[in-house]
Parts: C-alpha cells; structure tokens; sequence
C-alpha cells in the first residue's frame, strides 16, 4: 500500500519555539520584577511644615479631641516616677511593668512604652467624650476650640488634624475656622481605630 505524501513540519516547530522563547522570557521578567517589590510598613509620622511646628487636634465620632504632646510628656514623667518607686530602682522590673502600661490622655490611650523612645503611639479611647459644634460659625474664645485657636500664633504653628471615617463633617467645620484666622492646616486620614503614630523619622507632612 503506497504511503501518503510526507508532512513538512518544520514551521510548526519554528513557531512552538518562538513561543516557549517568549513565555520563558515573560517568566524571567515577572521573576525580577517580584524580587524588586518593596514591603511598604507604617511608619510614625513627623508632622512638619518649614519652621512651624504642629498643634494636633484628632477628629472622631464627629467630635474634636485635642493631642497635647506637652501633656502627654508630662503624663508620661509622672508615670516614670510612679513606676520607678514601684519598681524599688530595680531595672529589670521596671521594664516589665513598663511594657503593660497604657496612659489615659485626653482621650487617647497612649503606649508608654513607646513614649519612653519619644514616639507617642495612640489608641482612640471609644468611650471618651470629645468637642462637637453646636453653631461652628458661632465659636468665639470662649468655647472649646475657639480658646484654643486663640492661642495658636499663624506665624509659627500649623493645625494637623487626624480624621477618622466618620467625622469628615467637623474636619470641615474645625478647619474654615482655622483658615478664617489664617492658621494653615494639614490632615491625615485615619481608619476607624488604627493608632495614631507622631514622632522623629516618619514621612512628613505638609500644610495645606
């Protein structure tokens, strides 16, 4: 029985080379560029803006809660004295009740041992009350947050506000009183209960 014509197979072959080449060539490529995939991590934040320096003021629960670093230092000392006395100078205890310490400051729930390498990491305080605006158009120096505007110098210092989801509202409201005193703001928004990290060798942030 005679056999039927021979098949050429030779450009079917050239052509399943080309594309092994090419999908070799697309896995060494997805390689390097997976190795080059920088892991992005959180870092606190240094809050600046040229020579001013920053008053920080957390908007939560459609409420303003201020951060006072002066106040939290100075809780921060009356702890160390605590815990020193405590501790009898005993170095090793004093450390470990460092490590299971939490401040209450003005509504925020402040890390001390954090505080102790000058960064100050803050948990919100879900039960703490803070400022709303009943006429925000209305604040004078004699409420809440007008008397603390009052003491901000424009020439010297910043408002940084940290926004939390559900308080867009009074971010808007704080920061129009802010600008009507020409007070430059800056702002950082938060998730709904990740900590607030201020502190040296973050990413900075700059007035609006």
């Amino acid at each position: 029985m005679a056999s039927g014509p021979s098949m050429d197979l030779s450009s079917f072959t050239d052509i399943m080379t080309c594309v092994l080449g090419i999908l070799v060539l697309i896995i060494l490529l997805t390689g390097i560029d997976a190795s080059q995939i920088t892991v992005l991590v959180a870092t606190p934040k240094e809050i600046t803006g040229d020579d001013k320096s920053a008053v920080f003021f957390e908007c939560r629960k459609n409420q303003l809660f201020q951060i006072s670093l002066e106040e939290m230092k100075k809780a921060c000392d009356a702890k160390t004295e605590e815990l020193r006395e405590k501790a009898k100078n005993d170095q090793n205890e004093f450390l470990k009740i460092a490590a299971q310490t939490m401040l209450d400051v003005d509504g925020q729930r402040l890390d001390y041992t954090y505080a102790l390498m000058g960064k100050y990491v803050l948990l919100p305080n879900l039960e703490a009350e803070g400022y709303a605006f009943e006429r925000y158009l209305q604040e004078n120096e004699t409420m809440w947050f007008g008397s603390r505007l009052a003491k901000i110098d424009p020439a010297t210092q910043f408002i940084c506000f940290f926004v939390r989801p559900d308080s867009y509202k009074v971010f808007q409201q704080a920061r129009a009183l802010a600008w009507l005193r020409n007070i430059n703001v800056a702002c950082e928004l938060q998730e709904e209960k990740n900590p607030i990290m201020i502190g040296p060798g973050g990413e900075r942030m700059y007035m609006q």
